[in-house]
């Protein structure tokens, strides 16, 4: 669908959601006061021009490491031709908030969607980023702008497990292995302001 249709479903399904205050609660609950776990939301058309830029194919799985309330999850399916596409969230609450809008989004929009996003299948789940199996997705999206250094690491080493020809997405920071090579450098903005942002593809 078009990317104006696409952004009218993304906001009907969050204009009165935002994730800040259940990150917050989740993060003081969970004792997880670490920067890794610093919450903050995509703008829909900003992250589409990221995603157009890792050429998305016909039926690509595209995962969002650190996936939150599903923003950017429910954006790839919207604006491209996927099979499926996954969320995965440290924090089970905002796992909770995505999955309601799931439901939402399966009883209210999905019915109306061409065939091709009524067979879309989308996920989310509840897990740490380093221990996703990463080896049948086609593109990866992290917002790593506050990851720290070892999770940096940690993520280029698990990386190694995309098959050839995936595409990686990580916005404000960079990753250093020589199973990535470099595309593109881009700019991502979010509601916090904005973020260099690297484009990567699996040798």
């Amino acid at each position: 669908m078009d990317l104006s249709q696409a952004k009218d479903i993304f906001q009907r399904l969050y204009q009165d959601l935002s994730g800040y205050e259940t990150a917050q609660r989740e993060k003081e609950r969970l004792g997880r006061g670490d920067q890794s776990t610093t919450y903050g939301e995509i703008l829909p058309e900003s992250f589409v021009e990221l995603m157009a830029a890792a050429s998305p194919t016909e039926g690509d799985v595209f995962i969002d490491l650190g996936s939150g309330t599903g923003k950017a999850t429910f954006m790839a399916a919207l604006s491209f031709p996927l099979s499926k596409s996954m969320g995965v969230e440290l924090l089970p609450g905002l796992g909770d908030l995505a999955r309601e809008r799931l439901a939402v989004y399966d009883s209210e929009f999905r019915p109306h969607l061409p065939e091709q996003h009524q067979r879309q299948r989308i996920e989310f789940i509840d897990g740490d980023l380093t221990e996703q199996d990463l080896s049948g997705v086609d593109i990866v999206f992290a917002h790593a702008t506050c990851f720290p250094p070892e999770l940096i690491a940690q993520l280029g080493k698990k990386l190694e497990e995309l098959k050839p020809g995936a595409r990686v997405i990580v916005a404000g920071n960079t990753l250093n292995t020589p199973a990535l090579k470099f595309l593109a450098m881009k700019i991502m903005r979010a509601d916090w302001g904005t973020a260099l942002t690297a484009i990567y593809q699996r040798t």
